[in-house]
């Protein structure tokens, strides 16, 4: 049995939960909180999820080796050095705008405790202002991943550049949904509808772990 570590709201922890999910590989999912630095370090030497323990005990961090390592078949095919520059370049320009909007709200989810919401809005404060400034200025944030979100809508034909499902629509895809933690954002019909379709091939539901 495979044994996920991992935040829900982090994209590259969804990665992973999306490509188990459309591999088909049953796993004990485990939630951390944010401010657990013990855990982590004790399977891999670094605070970094997600973390994958594999049925032979061997433990993995870093999403795209964990995916690689997973996908022997190259069922989600792979990427040239060229298409992982492209796709970097795609994730940059949305990661800012959709991370500087859903953040605040991340923080308020079940998720979060009261250790652990102070511990993720201290150290990503540093890095992006005051969440409260944020906050402010979402209406900007909105339109700026809306004007990157609407350029990418084209591309989808009907999976990102291509008529197969693949790696490209993972990594987009864990990105985007963080978004719909918003409630005045809205994603266009055409990517709502990707995304949907993405949560059904990929058998993934967001907050699964706290449904139960």
């Amino acid at each position: 049995m495979y044994k996920l570590y991992h935040y829900v709201h982090c994209p590259y922890c969804i990665r992973v939960r999306l490509a188990l999910g459309y591999l088909e590989r049953p796993y004990e999912s485990v939630v951390l909180a944010y401010d657990d630095e013990k855990t982590p370090a004790s399977l891999t030497g670094a605070k970094m999820l997600p973390i994958l323990t594999f049925p032979d005990g061997h433990h993995q961090n870093e999403s795209l080796a964990i995916i690689s390592k997973l996908d022997e078949k190259k069922s989600l095919g792979t990427l040239s050095s060229q298409e992982m520059d492209d796709m970097d370049h795609i994730l940059s320009q949305i990661s800012s705008p959709l991370h500087n909007l859903a953040m605040p709200y991340w923080i308020y989810t079940k998720e979060f405790d009261e250790s652990s919401r102070k511990y993720f809005q201290l150290k990503h404060e540093k890095k992006r202002g005051p969440f409260g400034e944020l906050m402010k200025k979402k209406k900007i944030f909105m339109e700026e991943l809306s004007e990157h979100l609407e350029k990418l809508a084209g591309d989808l034909t009907p999976w990102l550049k291509g008529n197969q499902f693949g790696l490209k629509d993972i990594l987009l895809a864990s990105h985007l949904w963080g978004a719909y933690i918003a409630p005045e954002f809205q994603f266009s019909p055409s990517i709502h509808n990707y995304l949907q379709s993405i949560s059904q091939k990929c058998r993934f539901h967001y907050h699964e772990d706290f449904c139960r």
